[in-house]
């Protein structure tokens, strides 16, 4: 174990400044040996030598180097952000400050409306229509998905407009029915332009203009002076029964299954108030069957009598 005194000595002799006569007392001992060993070691590590105009050099190089943070696509974010937020504040503002209104009607349900200038609507079941409150006074234009009967006071242009077709009066009363691929124009009083394709058609008290896939289909006259479905009946006239399939399920909420041909036509009605006697009314021409899918009136399946 190495004493004080030989702490000492070893002090001395790693600052250089022992004398030969301690020298010679510390090779005595095993210290000595010890060190000796663990400095012959360490020599083999150097230090390279500091050159300060090399790493500031460096220091340079590595600074033209280093690529300048990414703050662009940051920034890009922001902006991109930002104008969306603007582009959707003023959507909403121009909208409301139209004052667009919009009303909607669900399947089995039927409402009605006066518009502004005292005009009548009656909005069929599963229907859309919209217009400005606010332009009304000068312009009277709808917007109408699915089927809506107006009775229009006069004045100036009144206007309906469909995916199909646009139908103009001045003060009358109309019906206009647009589902999917079938459009449909009545008029009942006054005088009903409509406006199809490049066709334009003017309609007098119980004419009709139908079409179906964009092509205009035979017209006939009617005796009604409103539509049978305000009585809660659904009539047609030479219909794609297809089509009879989809107002029964708008009017009941239902949902029908059918196996039957597409190209079949149906004349006739059936009520919208009477589950039963509805579905016997458009089975029975056909000599169709049907049943509930599941019992709980949701679902019904048509089938033929051969089936």
């Amino acid at each position: 174990m190495p004493t004080m005194k030989n702490d000492n000595l070893l002090a001395k002799w790693l600052s250089g400044e022992i004398s030969p006569e301690e020298l010679d007392i510390l090779k005595q001992t095993e210290d000595l040996s010890s060190y000796e060993k663990i400095i012959a070691h360490t020599g083999k590590f150097k230090a390279p030598a500091f050159n300060r105009e090399v790493v500031l050099q460096k220091i340079r190089d590595r600074q033209q180097d280093t690529p300048a943070p990414r703050r662009s696509i940051g920034l890009w974010k922001i902006i991109s952000g930002a104008a969306a937020a603007l582009v959707l504040v003023l959507a909403s503002y121009l909208f409301f400050s139209q004052g667009n209104i919009t009303v909607k009607t669900a399947n089995a349900e039927k409402t009605s409306l006066r518009l502004p200038d005292a005009s009548e609507v009656v909005l069929n079941a599963g229907s859309v229509l919209s217009y400005s409150k606010r332009k009304w006074d000068s312009e009277r234009e709808l917007r109408l998905e699915g089927e809506a009967f107006f009775k229009v006071v006069p004045g100036n242009t009144f206007a309906v407009h469909t995916a199909v077709g646009s139908v103009t009066v001045l003060g009358t009363h109309f019906n206009v029915k647009s589902r999917n691929r079938y459009f449909e124009v009545n008029c009942y009083q006054g005088s009903v332009e409509v406006v199809h394709n490049r066709d334009t058609v003017m309609l007098k008290p119980g004419e009709t203009f139908r079409s179906l896939e964009g092509s205009r289909i035979e017209t006939g006259s009617f005796p009604e002076h409103e539509p049978s479905w305000i009585r809660d009946e659904s009539s047609f006239k030479s219909v794609p029964f297809q089509e009879v399939l989809g107002e029964f399920e708008r009017q009941y909420n239902i949902k029908i299954r059918s196996n039957t041909g597409t190209d079949m036509h149906f004349t006739g009605s059936f009520s919208n108030n009477d589950l039963e006697t509805a579905i016997k009314s458009i089975t029975l021409p056909f000599h169709l069957k049907y049943r509930f899918s599941d019992g709980s009136n949701s679902e019904i399946i048509l089938y033929s009598e051969q089936n």
